[in-house]
């Protein structure tokens, strides 16, 4: 049995393969290759899949041939497209460091009777971490000050002067409460806030736990001060916070969005905070990636911005391939990991080494 692991810029494949041992010591061969982005920036790749898919990205001869004789790959931002899946004959098998699946053709997987497994959850407390730090930054103008201070100004006037509040007492929603979500509830309840969620599927032992009321989306919008968007990205959650939702919003509130920019609709955004209809936002994700020092956002006084990098953390990084291969070791025993995306579609398969 074979698995090709492929690497990138933020884990190279000698770091991913380092995860999988414990496979090579059960007699599985390891081949790991660096994926060279055909030369594009990471960035750039990211935001092409996440609007585009992953036949966007141009694939090498040398990858697809790669996956000729394979029985298992492993990837995290390389695309697995229909090049890939039509010359990967053996495949039984993908998975993917990341909680998103947007560099793979799951559809066209599931056709082909591959296995997908994601690694939800493997950079949750990364995010909630950031999120919660950009709750505060956006706020309380931590980074507006920092980058004030450094350029010889002591400053003491910002947009929010009038209403930057403490944070107890506060109520903050939470839009998608999943892995993330959750968590930032949990991470919240030292402020003693009332908190909100609002969730398609919603889990309510969880919300239980954190003391966390589900409301609508509508009521959400309304009645929070700060709303945190943790949701996925998917063709139903589109645009889901859009023009219509961000005129519900207090004038005081602030909106935080450290998941993916397409939940939000950007230019909705751009227009209530240019008019100064709502308190602020905070962003680590934009419709271009990477932004430019005239990109519309970042012209922004009430808007606190970051390059992206909610989930990137030292421990999120370096235990993602340990993770993945722990949830997909079930398979040498014939059970079915937690994280298999197209369960019920696709039939069960045991790896043999």
């Amino acid at each position: 049995m074979k698995t090709l692991i492929i690497g990138d810029a933020y884990i190279s494949s000698k770091d991913m393969r380092k995860g999988f041992e414990s496979w090579e010591a059960r007699g599985v061969e390891l081949v790991d290759h660096q994926w060279d982005q055909n030369g594009m920036d990471i960035s750039n790749i990211n935001l092409l899949l996440e609007q585009n898919g992953p036949e966007a990205v141009e694939i090498s001869k040398e990858i697809v041939d790669l996956c000729r004789d394979v029985d298992v790959i492993i990837t995290q931002f390389c695309p697995i497209n229909s090049k890939v899946i039509e010359a990967a004959k053996k495949c039984v098998a993908v998975g993917t460091l990341r909680a998103g699946v947007e560099n793979i053709n799951v559809d066209l997987m599931t056709e082909k009777g591959i296995m997908v497994f994601n690694n939800a959850g493997r950079n949750a407390e990364a995010v909630a971490d950031f999120t919660i730090g950009m709750m505060l930054a956006e706020y309380r103008n931590i980074a507006r000050s920092h980058a004030a201070v450094k350029a010889g100004w002591w400053r003491k006037d910002y947009v929010n002067k009038a209403y930057s509040p403490d944070f107890a007492g506060l109520t903050t929603g939470i839009v998608g409460f999943g892995m993330v979500g959750q968590l930032v509830a949990k991470k919240l309840a030292g402020f003693d806030q009332r908190l909100l969620a609002y969730d398609a599927y919603p889990d309510y032992e969880a919300a239980k736990q954190y003391n966390v009321e589900f409301v609508t989306l509508e009521t959400l919008m309304k009645e929070s001060d700060i709303i945190s968007v943790n949701c996925r990205l998917v063709p139903e959650t589109y645009h889901m916070v859009g023009e219509k939702e961000l005129a519900l919003m207090k004038p005081t509130a602030i909106i935080v969005n450290t998941a993916r920019s397409g939940l939000i609709d950007e230019g909705a955004l751009y227009e209530v905070l240019k008019a100064k209809k709502i308190g602020g936002a905070a962003l680590d994700v934009f419709d271009e990636e990477p932004t430019t020092i005239d990109y519309r956002m970042i012209a922004l006084d009430n808007c606190t911005v970051a390059s992206h990098m909610a989930g990137t953390t030292v421990h999120a990084m370096s235990r993602s391939a340990l993770r993945l291969a722990n949830h997909m070791s079930n398979l040498f025993d014939g059970v079915a990991p937690k994280t298999w995306i197209n369960r019920g579609k696709v039939e069960l398969k045991k790896l043999v080494p």
